[in-house]
């Protein structure tokens, strides 16, 4: 597992803190180690805005959580969450058809932690924002009812 998932006895900002630190630290790893990289995107901002790596794509979700205008806190936790799990479970095959269900209680599991509710995290997990091999394909209610097991 590249980036470990939130647990219920984790805090939340301690949480956010150390993911960022694990993120900068990988991206200070590439950063010595690409010469043209470096010379490309010369600081962190501009390189997290240019640059398709999963750890800046976590920063950059990291970030707009963190904002003072984040309107909708709870769907920003969300998409850090599923951008978590992604990272994880990157070496699937993102549209495989073979249901896992360890990546679905990994993802709700993370989620919940996050303090979203479950209803929330059912939404999220019936979208079409969720992997396909994790995403629930069942009634909204029976999908609450799976996560509430799950956790």
């Amino acid at each position: 597992m590249e980036y470990t998932f939130i647990t219920k006895d984790d805090d939340l900002k301690k949480y956010l803190f150390n993911l960022k630190e694990e993120c900068i630290i990988k991206h200070e790893d590439n950063w010595f180690k690409e010469k043209s990289h470096t010379k490309l995107y010369p600081n962190i901002d501009e390189a997290k805005a240019k640059v398709a790596k999963p750890y800046y794509w976590i920063l950059n979700a990291i970030d707009k959580y963190e904002d003072n205008e984040c309107e909708d806190k709870e769907l920003a936790l969300a998409e850090l969450g599923i951008l978590v799990f992604k990272t994880n479970y990157y070496s699937q095959k993102l549209t495989s058809d073979t249901e896992n269900i360890e990546a679905k209680t990994d993802l709700a599991v993370s989620l919940i932690n996050f303090g979203l509710s479950p209803e929330f995290v059912a939404e999220q997990m019936l979208s079409m924002e969720t992997p396909k091999y994790a995403r629930l394909n069942i009634d909204h209610d029976e999908a609450i009812k799976l996560i509430k097991s799950w956790v």
